[in-house]
């Protein structure tokens, strides 16, 4: 069987070491073999997300849009705040010229001023949340897009455990090549978006 380490994978090793007690259930280094499935499967695999990140077409035009909406949030947010130093330095202006020439009227505009710094607070933190809902809306969607190709992936039963891997969640230390379904996944999800989008 080959070799393969996981981080926390006692249980998976503690599980084959007890399957009926065979010695065929332990290699010569010592090291329990993975234990075998009753209807023939058992095989381990796994896929590397952030391959699926980086080359997952739906995942990519999705990005693109939340960036396009992100960079018109910001554009906005950037018109507020260039209205308020506008207001501010109006405001300056017309205390240095003499056109205010009371307290009331430095007031007012002090009140004006204020009201359009408490809306783009508003605005911002508004944008800030509308960006990290559509970010977990997206992460939702794209999490059940795998999974329900997985499971169709391994409608045979082939595999009994199949891992994720990245560089911010590294599940698999080693692993032999064979084991790397990545490309087929990203394969076959491309293709499956392909024909969704060409009946749009």
């Amino acid at each position: 069987m080959k070799k393969i380490l996981f981080i926390a994978a006692v249980a998976l090793f503690a599980a084959s070491c007890n399957n009926n007690g065979q010695k065929s259930g332990v290699k010569e280094n010592g090291m329990p073999k993975a234990a075998q499935n009753a209807k023939g499967g058992g095989g381990i695999a796994y896929v590397e997300t952030d391959t699926i990140m980086k080359q997952y077409e739906f995942c990519i035009d999705k990005q693109k849009e939340l960036e396009n909406k992100q960079a018109a949030l910001q554009q906005k947010l950037q018109g507020e705040a260039a209205s308020v130093e506008k207001a501010m330095q109006a405001l300056q202006n017309d205390m240095q010229s003499g056109k205010i020439t009371n307290e009331q009227q430095y007031n007012q505009r002090q009140q004006s001023i204020a009201r359009q710094q408490q809306a783009y607070q508003q605005h911002e933190q508004q944008f800030t949340q509308e960006m990290a809902d559509a970010t977990v809306t997206l992460n939702k969607e794209l999490r059940e897009r795998i999974n329900n190709y997985i499971k169709e992936y391994n409608k045979n039963g082939r595999f009994s455990i199949i891992l994720t891997n990245s560089e911010a969640d590294l599940n698999v230390i080693y692993a032999e090549p064979s084991m790397d379904i990545t490309k087929d996944v990203v394969e076959g999800l491309n293709k499956a978006y392909k024909k969704e989008s060409e009946k749009k």
